[in-house]
């Protein structure tokens, strides 16, 4: 074997082993080692898929109120205005005449605390006993009787008493003013005033949620009036559930706290039994399912604390395109392609995002990426890998798996695309086009 011979193996040999190291580079390891443990997502188990969103149907919102008696019932806390012709303080010589207006809560019921008529007799109120003290009868119960009946009522207690006659009696019982229940509504959904358009990547951080403390008359002290009063349905930022905490279900009065209601909601699991202590009214459930919850669950007692979460729902990008944490639709689900474009992320073209590639005089990516790498929590905590085909996801639906909170998308390089692309790259073309004409 002469010399040159040794020279020409020795040559290739180099310029083998040169070429090698430059495509082992150019593709990276990681377009390797990432993918070897990964699941095809068309092989993805069921359970770790994740439940459409938009085939659920949403509620009646009437569910959300309670059914008014046709006739007001008397109860505890009620302002009556009672009159017994003959029975009133020593020289009133005519009937005395009471105002009815309305001061509490003037956001909400009567609008604006206008007076809503006049009535006459004495003011009463209803003891937390149901009854009143009436003069030259003393105390008689009133609750559980509609005004109608309380009038009756009063006839016979004065007629028994040989104080009125029956041909010859003037009485009258009326409504002044309704019994109110008082509870607090704590809202994270409240948006900002101004409306502007931001990018995918943009998150809302400084977020600020609003309180109101409402006095809801009797039968209208429900869910519905007091989202009603307080700036409707959550938002789109909220979830589609609302967390009732019961004042009479507490026995520690510092209960409820924000710690506290964060925990519950994010700790409870779907279908699970609330305590006593605490009501999930669900807004959306499958077609065709009953109401989870009763009339009872939606109403509201002095002291109980309705809770508008904030929905904390996100996922992630990286990899080939920049890094961005972006919000899930609320109502609409998502797939792994419509997340590639929400995030921006087509490097689509020759060019690559921009054409500042070819002012190096490099063609920039030739081969668009068409690999993506999921990251999925599993029930245990852990990351599972989950390869997605963009190519195949375009036509076969099985590879168009849904995204769901907490995902990590990579977007990647095969490595014969980062070969190509690389081996393109490694020449310089700006003899092709003058970069000042980009």
């Amino acid at each position: 074997m002469n010399s040159a011979s040794i020279s020409r193996k020795l040559a290739s040999f180099l310029v083998s082993s040169f070429g090698a190291i430059t495509l082992v580079s150019s593709v990276g390891c990681h377009a390797i080692t990432d993918v070897h443990q990964s699941i095809p997502a068309s092989r993805l188990p069921c359970e770790l898929c994740t439940e459409p969103r938009e085939g659920r149907s949403v509620f009646p919102f009437t569910a959300l109120g309670q059914e008014k008696p046709k006739a007001h019932v008397i109860g505890a806390g009620d302002q009556l205005s009672i009159y017994v012709h003959g029975s009133g303080p020593p020289g009133v010589a005519e009937t005395p005449v009471l105002q009815r207006s309305q001061p509490i809560n003037q956001r909400y019921y009567p609008p604006h605390g206008s007076v809503v008529g006049a009535t006459i007799g004495l003011p009463f109120e209803v003891d937390a006993e149901g009854g009143v003290e009436l003069p030259l009868v003393g105390r008689i119960p009133l609750a559980g009787l509609t005004l109608m009946e309380a009038t009756d009522f009063v006839k016979k207690v004065y007629r028994d008493k040989k104080i009125t006659l029956e041909d010859a009696e003037r009485v009258q019982v009326a409504l002044i003013s309704a019994r109110v229940h008082r509870i607090v509504v704590l809202r994270e959904d409240t948006p900002t005033t101004s409306v502007a358009l931001v990018q995918p990547g943009a998150l809302d951080r400084i977020h600020r949620g609003s309180a109101d403390v409402v006095d809801l008359p009797a039968y209208e002290n429900d869910l519905l009036h007091a989202l009603a009063v307080t700036g409707g349905l959550p938002g789109t930022d909220a979830a589609r559930e609302i967390w009732i905490f019961k004042r009479s279900g507490l026995h520690d009065p510092h209960a409820i706290c924000a710690e506290e209601l964060q925990a519950r909601t994010a700790n409870f699991v779907e279908g699970e039994v609330c305590d006593n202590q605490v009501v999930r009214i669900p807004l959306t459930g499958c077609p065709g399912e009953g109401l989870p919850f009763t009339q009872a669950d939606v109403q509201l007692d002095s002291g109980d604390v309705v809770y508008v979460p904030r929905r904390e729902e996100y996922f992630y990008v990286g990899g080939l395109v920049s890094g961005a944490k972006i919000p899930l639709p609320r109502d609409e689900d998502i797939d792994v392609i419509e997340a590639i474009a929400l995030a921006n992320g087509s490097v689509g073209g020759p060019l690559g995002q921009s054409g500042q590639a070819l002012a190096g005089g490099t063609p920039g990516h030739m081969v668009r990426p068409t690999r993506v790498i999921i990251l999925r929590e599993t029930p245990d905590g852990r990351q599972l890998p989950i390869r997605v085909d963009l190519a195949r996801a375009m036509t076969d639906q099985k590879e168009r798996i849904l995204i769901q909170p907490n995902d990590v998308l990579m977007l990647q390089f095969k490595p014969h695309q980062a070969v190509f692309n690389g081996v393109v790259n490694m020449f310089n073309w700006s003899f092709l086009i003058d970069p000042t004409q980009i």
